[in-house]
């Protein structure tokens, strides 16, 4: 189960959440480092491809609702391709599932952690990153998330932390741990959100080395399954599925503490008392991107389409618009609210973005024994 799975459990509830998000100016990455990427993944074999008036033109895009926003890829628009074809996926296990099935597209938007998923059915291809000129801007802490290999299979475009998020006038702000999220000094007062990543800061928060966390044993996914139960059953004010609900749960006081991204940070600082907590011991973040389909034949037209939503400009809006992180590095932090670059890190987004300090989503082979641990956990009151 991704990041947005269960939010965002039909395409409606995407949309709004993307609306809804325009009040959030800056919780995205932004970098002030402007060096080149180079990146480590051979290019795809673009050499026996034709040129691209051959290709049929219009490409199939499956993304997420509100994906098909103009203002994401208006460099490709401007060259004179035709404007995609869209459909939606609804999670990313389910659009797994559909590409299973046969339903095609060119080019799908997953998180970082299900692009082997894709490799083990044969559904992609790596891209040719010599085609995507703006590829050598983008953060290559990211970047690496999508190499298998040695080959770019995904170009990682947005991204953001999972951290707690804290009403700083209830508790004290300088515990810097996940275990705001399983305290009793939060009895009744603490918010989760509805993945499994919380069986993984429960597990954080008790010791566990985060990168370990990913790959529990069986024994320790019972252990950490266990607590987060009784840790339900005795502080938990409930589990959230929509962020606007959350956020205004922590305004009212119903909730000093809750599982959040950057963005509820931005929508609520200037409106009460609170600190967003990212762990020095190790933070979970998550990142998407671009993955091209094995045997399309709009290849050329994917690696243009995607050149254009890595450009510095969508970064620019994606951020300013929508909240979320991007990973072109051409974005001035200066354009930003000082005290958002402060708290997440932006002045130096490869450091803060790379371990000790972050951890990124990633391939997990036991996803379904984490998947099922924590429907029992929510099955347990």
């Amino acid at each position: 189960m991704g990041q947005f799975d269960s939010m965002f459990s039909n395409e409606a509830s995407r949309r709004t959440f993307l609306k809804g998000a325009g009040v959030l100016g800056a919780s995205g990455v932004l970098a002030a480092c402007r060096k080149n990427v180079q990146s480590s993944a051979a290019s795809g074999p673009s050499a026996s491809i034709g040129p691209i008036e051959d290709e049929p033109g219009v490409l199939q895009l499956h993304e997420w609702a509100g994906y098909n926003n103009k203002h994401l890829y208006p460099a490709y628009l401007a060259a004179g391709y035709e404007q995609p074809e869209f459909s939606y996926l609804i999670n990313t296990e389910g659009a797994l599932a559909k590409t299973a099935a046969g339903f095609e597209w060119d080019i799908t938007h997953p998180e970082a952690g299900y692009v082997q998923d894709y490799i083990n059915m044969g559904a992609i291809q790596p891209w040719d990153t010599s085609l995507i000129p703006t590829f050598s801007r983008l953060n290559p802490v990211l970047e690496q998330t999508g190499i298998v290999d040695g080959k770019q299979y995904e170009i990682g475009l947005d991204w953001g932390y999972s951290a707690p998020l804290i009403r700083s006038d209830m508790l004290d702000p300088t515990l810097d741990s996940y275990s705001y999220l399983f305290s009793d000094e939060a009895s009744g007062k603490i918010s989760w959100f509805d993945t499994p990543w919380i069986l993984q800061m429960a597990a954080i928060s008790q010791g566990m080395d985060p990168g370990h966390s990913f790959d529990m044993t069986d024994s320790e996914l019972e252990d950490i399954k266990n607590f987060c139960i009784d840790q339900y059953g005795r502080n938990v004010y409930n589990i959230w599925v929509n962020y606007v609900d959350m956020w205004d749960d922590v305004q009212q006081g119903n909730v000093w503490a809750t599982y959040a991204w950057p963005d509820a940070y931005v929508a609520l600082k200037d409106k009460v008392d609170v600190t967003y907590i990212r762990p020095s011991t190790g933070t979970l973040a998550w990142v998407e991107g671009l993955i091209l389909r094995a045997g399309t034949e709009n290849y050329r037209h994917a690696h243009a389409y995607a050149d254009a939503w890595a450009q510095a400009g969508v970064g620019e809006w994606l951020t300013g618009t929508w909240g979320y992180g991007h990973s072109n590095l051409d974005i001035d932090p200066k354009t930003l609210d000082p005290d958002v670059v402060e708290v997440f890190g932006l002045s130096d987004p490869e450091a803060s973005l790379s371990e000790p300090l972050s951890y990124l989503d990633r391939y997990q082979p036991n996803r379904n024994a984490y998947n099922r641990a924590w429907n029992e956990v929510k099955a347990s009151q």
